[in-house]
Parts: C-alpha cells; structure tokens; sequence
C-alpha cells in the first residue's frame, strides 16, 4: 500500500502526519494480522489499505498515537476487514472469533459489596469469556465512544446490526458476571 495515495484525501496537515505515524508505527502489526488470517499477502496488503482508510475516516477519535488505545482501535479495524474478505473470499467457511479483555462500564447495582477495583476485575474476567464480536463492540462503545453508526462503519455491519449486537454483548456481559456471582456464592 501506498501511504501517498491515503494521504492525499487529507486536506488538513496535522492530519496527514498523524496518518503517517500510525503508518510508520502500525503497518507492519497491521499486515502480520491481516496475513495471519487471510494467509496471503497480497490480500493482507489489500486488508491494510482497507483498514487504512476506514482510520481516516474514524481518525478523529485517535488522540494519541503510541497508546493501547490506539493500538486496540487500529488491530479491531484490520482484523475485522481481513474477516471480512476471508468471509467474501470463503463464503461457506465459518471464522472463530475467540477472546478478549477490554475495559467496560458496570451497573451499580450489580456490585454494592464491592469495590470499584473488585468490580474491575470481575467485569475484565466476564469480558475474556465472551465471542471476539461483542468483546469488540462493547470495546468501541465504552472506550472509543463510537456510535451505532461509527460502531458499524468499524465492523463493517450496518447501524441496526451493531445496535444489536452491542444489545447482545452487553446481554451476554450481564449473563456472564451473574454466572460468577453464583460460584463465589457456592
């Protein structure tokens, strides 16, 4: 991919440097995991200057460069658009789509006798156990703040699509810590 042919959309400065640090930083992260799934890498090639642009358009909610934020947000996008291709290319095949710890909101009421810090991890646990997908909507909703049609636009599904399945994941987060409660209560 050709970081000049991205770069020359951006009509502002600043955000053509950005976009070349996190070139400079992410690419080659960004082609291993895009080869890792599609195991060739002029695809994988093709998945990064997808995911590229798909940044672009969503560079706004990068603040800094060099932060695990940053770093989930950009491996969520490259990842996603190499499932989607391997999912074109591979229409019958099923991907696995395994787990995940990314940081999440709790309901108050769920954790009164405990602390915040108890809470955390707790929640951290539940977030592991769950589908790759939801741990990666809830991801983009608590921490990067996107909406249902950011969220969509990421993932590559539409805004009712992602409303539901940030339904179901946190459905499912809420499923998982009354499971845990229950064993710490056994």
């Amino acid at each position: 991919m050709k970081l000049f042919e991205c770069t020359k959309v951006l009509k502002d400065e600043k955000d053509r440097d950005k976009v070349a640090e996190i070139y400079k930083d992410y690419s080659k992260t960004m082609l291993y995991v895009a080869n890792y799934i599609l195991k060739e890498i002029h695809l994988a090639e093709d998945a990064v200057s997808e995911a590229f642009i798909k940044i672009i358009d969503n560079l706004e909610k990068i603040d800094q460069i060099d932060s695990y934020r940053t770093r989930a947000f950009i491996m969520i996008i490259v990842r996603n658009t190499a499932i989607d291709m391997f999912r074109k290319q591979k229409k019958n095949q099923t991907v696995s789509l395994n787990e995940c710890n990314y940081a999440l909101g709790y309901e108050e009421s769920a954790f009164d006798q405990f602390s915040v810090r108890e809470a955390c991890v707790m929640i951290g646990k539940g977030i592991a156990k769950l589908r790759k997908n939801y741990s990666d909507i809830l991801y983009l909703k608590i921490e990067m703040d996107c909406s249902y049609e950011e969220m969509g636009k990421i993932l590559g599904i539409s805004r009712e699509n992602a409303k539901m399945r940030l339904y179901r994941a946190r459905k499912a987060l809420k499923e998982e810590l009354r499971k845990e409660k229950e064993k710490e209560i056994k």
